[in-house]
């Protein structure tokens, strides 16, 4: 039997985040969750999680700046990371695929794609 993955969720919309434990946890996900970039950080480094899920929005450190902090740390630099974002992606997407992760996902997010991103990158 394979290991519970650990997915980190640094989102600070309460229903965004309710709803997306919901999804994980049923998806048999363990859900470490921070609702700022700073408690993110702070998460990922007491953690280790397996994957990391960040809104760009956050209320303190962007979600961008947190990616490029995580990319710099010896110990967290391989967790793949994906991105929520609410920006419309055809605007943004050079710069987002510019940033330090594997792939993004917009928000609203349809649960089914949210899971197939993330089990891309977390195989059983």
């Amino acid at each position: 039997m394979s290991e519970t993955k650990t997915i980190l969720l640094i989102e600070d919309d309460p229903d965004i985040v309710a709803v997306t434990t919901n999804l994980l946890k049923k998806a048999r996900y363990d859900v470490a969750m921070a609702a700022t970039g700073q408690e993110g950080l702070d998460a990922a480094a007491k953690v280790k999680p397996d994957l990391i899920l960040i809104d760009l929005g956050l209320p303190d450190i962007t979600g961008e700046e947190v990616c490029r902090r995580l990319r710099t740390d010896p110990a967290l630099k391989n967790i793949p990371i994906i991105i929520f974002t609410a920006r419309y992606l055809d605007e943004v997407a050079d710069q987002e695929l510019a940033l330090p992760v594997e792939d993004y996902i917009a928000k609203p997010y349809e649960p089914r794609e949210l899971l197939a991103k993330i089990k891309k990158y977390l195989p059983e």
